[in-house]
């Protein structure tokens, strides 16, 4: 059966299939082979077929609760909803409270026109689970059939509650607001689905419509601002320290923010200095918002500078430099959008070190200039919850340090950009000294200059959310290339290996297994499994926009990892077929972000038509999952390791290294 778990993972299903009814023929009596086949007709859209063969493993063996389960999947994606009823109900008499065979069921009562059934079951179903956005999607369906629009409302709430990823939710819940009248709270759901799916037209209209219905507060803008932290002592550029320069405020893709003008100041006297000659060009007291705009200037673009009265100070096209006087207790504060009326303190943006503002080809570019350790000050809680375990902290520290080291003297990623690292997640994100805490600052000095090496060179240690019970080797990922210690290890406590079958990867994402990175009191349910559901129309129009492929006829894998991430997808219109192998694009298909990773099942669920109506994603983890999973690192200092254990276990084959400039003690390092 290897050969048909090859095929399957190369999207060669009828092969698959040919491999499954010759080890059926082999040994007629194992559920095996029967199993296996039923999850590949699975995927491939014909749930008829699924069916049967699940159905000739039940027969084998009748108590097979999750063979059971998987045959009333079938049942009711092929739309056999008595059927997929009664197979639902063998299973609950078994497991009551089996949350998939709980979701099915209450899925086919309300295809039978049994809302009230559904609802039912749906309300004695856990808060947190494997399904449990689904389970308030259908929840929040039920109570609108039966005319119960509050219920209707706090169900979908509780599905964008869950995961904020679930667009499909946030959707349903605008509409019920916009017909409760309840405008501001309906915008907010259409602007959060619309950063989604930028280009839906559906979600604009719904927007332009909301608009001018708002309040008079809702419609005002207003800027979330959170405390100040305690300004600790800032060694502005000690010796030996590597320093940074950060593109501030930048896209997700990392590249200067088409911007038109910002207002800084500082929260301690500050200059204006050119940043070549070092010759001051202006002073202003603290909190003091100034304002930096483009202005034409015949054929060119220069920055006007004004003051906190609006007088224009000077006019030049070089960059400059805004610096506090007080290197420890300065900080220099960003608005953003321009508005600068605040204090310093309740700015966007909180920044140590010096701001560089220039004009970068059409833009108004922002760095900030900052040495390596207070930069990775600024990430640490960015990057991982301040309340995680202690080690996991730990760990994430030297990651983040070694990785933004990498970055700028190895791959240097944004020279063109004029920066070395960007502030979002496509380096990793960098929120400035808003982040810091006691805590964080005491996890950064405690692993002062330690970092990642490999043959004696800074590491390339990217990392990843939720690796969802295994990581995944770097080589699979279309154009990220061979890197000795970006191997697939398994994140459980008892190493397992990883699912060698169609139906050992299906057990695999409909389960809840041990391992390190699984819910626990740091652990989100949804960053470990999660689920979606897309109408089959709706998802068409998506990719079709992006792809120009005309109406989706069907997708298919072309290529899986042993770890069960997709690496490549076919998408199959009617217009043409086109090959995804980007892992972003590939999680982007349903809109953009939707999916956590490409650790995923898809199954599509036939119409009265016989075509797709709709198609269900059932996956794990959150992010690309190469290198250190976060919430396997929490899970692994929840159960005893240290940081150095942590970071070895994630990247065999290389150790940590002291940088000349740490005051670290060497017992640290293994």
């Amino acid at each position: 059966m290897r050969q048909g778990a090859d095929a399957y993972a190369r999207g060669e299903y009828a092969q698959a299939l040919a491999r499954y009814e010759a080890a059926v023929r082999v040994s007629s009596a194992s559920a095996l082979p029967w199993l296996n086949g039923g999850a590949v007709w699975d995927e491939a859209g014909r749930p008829g077929q699924a069916a049967l063969w699940y159905g000739r493993a039940v027969q084998l063996d009748p108590l097979d609760d999750e063979a059971l389960c998987a045959l009333g999947w079938a049942q009711l994606r092929g739309r056999d909803a008595a059927e997929a009823a009664a197979t639902f109900r063998r299973v609950l008499q078994h497991d009551p409270d089996h949350a998939w065979a709980k979701l099915g069921l209450a899925r086919a009562e309300l295809a039978l026109s049994r809302p009230k059934q559904a609802v039912t079951l749906l309300t004695r179903t856990p808060a947190t689970g494997p399904t449990s956005n689904l389970d308030a999607l259908f929840l929040g369906r039920a109570y609108e059939a039966l005319g119960d629009r509050s219920n209707a409302i706090e169900a979908y709430r509780k599905g964008v509650g869950s995961d904020s990823y679930f667009v499909e939710a946030r959707q349903a819940l605008g509409r019920l607001y916009l017909r409760a009248r309840r405008f501001n709270e309906a915008f907010r759901q259409f602007a959060r689905a619309l950063e989604a799916d930028p280009h839906n037209p559906e979600y604009a209209a719904l927007l332009a419509k909301v608009q001018p219905l708002l309040s008079a507060e809702g419609a005002r803008r207003e800027i979330v601002r959170s405390p100040l932290a305690a300004a600790a002592p800032s060694r502005a550029f000690p010796k030996g320290v590597p320093v940074l320069r950060i593109g501030v405020g930048t896209t997700p893709l990392g590249r200067p923010r088409a911007r038109r003008s910002v207002a800084f100041s500082a929260t301690t006297d500050f200059d204006l200095t050119d940043v070549k000659t070092g010759k001051r060009l202006a002073s202003a007291r603290a909190d003091q918002f100034w304002t930096a705009r483009l202005k034409r200037v015949r054929r060119r673009l220069a920055l006007e500078v004004a003051d906190e009265s609006g007088r224009v100070r000077f006019l030049r096209s070089e960059p400059f430099l805004v610096t506090p006087r007080s290197r420890e207790r300065g900080l220099v504060a960003l608005n953003l959008v321009g508005a600068g009326q605040a204090a310093a303190a309740s700015a966007e943006k909180i920044l140590r070190g010096q701001v560089e503002l220039a004009v970068w080809r059409r833009s108004l570019r922002i760095v900030n200039r900052l040495d390596l350790e207070d930069y990775t000050h600024g990430v640490v809680s960015a990057e991982m919850p301040i309340r995680s375990p202690l080690e996991a902290l730990k760990a994430q520290a030297v990651t983040a340090r070694t990785h933004a080291l990498y970055i700028k003297l190895v791959s240097r990623r944004h020279r063109k950009d004029g920066y070395d690292v960007c502030d979002e997640q496509h380096c990793q994100v960098y929120a400035g000294a808003r982040a810091e805490s006691e805590r964080s600052r005491a996890v950064v000095e405690a692993t002062r200059g330690i970092i990642v090496t490999y043959r004696g060179r800074p590491a390339h240690v990217i990392y990843s959310s939720n690796c969802g019970g295994r990581t995944q080797d770097g080589s699979g990922l279309t154009g990220w290339g061979s890197v000795p210690y970006w191997t697939g290890i398994s994140d459980c406590p008892v190493a397992e290996g990883p699912p060698d079958s169609p139906w050992a990867l299906r057990r695999w994402l409909t389960s809840s297994p041990q391992a390190y990175c699984a819910p626990s009191n740091f652990v989100h349910p949804s960053h470990f499994r999660w689920t979606r559901t897309v109408a089959w129309p709706e998802f068409s129009r998506r990719i079709d926009r992006r792809y120009r492929i005309g109406r989706l006829k069907r997708i298919r894998t072309l290529r899986r990892a042993a770890s069960g991430n997709i690496n490549a997808l076919l998408l199959e219109g009617t217009r043409r077929r086109v090959k995804v192998d980007s892992e972003m694009a590939i999680r982007g298909l349903p809109g953009l972000g939707s999916l956590r990773s490409t650790l995923f099942l898809f199954t599509p669920e036939l119409g009265a038509d016989g075509r797709p109506e709709a198609v269900t994603f059932t996956g794990g983890g959150w992010g690309h999952a190469v290198g250190m999973c976060q919430s396997g690192a929490m899970g692994r200092a929840e159960a005893g390791q240290d940081f150095p254990q942590i970071i070895l276990s994630y990247y065999p084959g290389t150790a940590l290294g002291r940088s000349d400039y740490a005051a670290a003690d060497d017992a640290l390092l293994p």
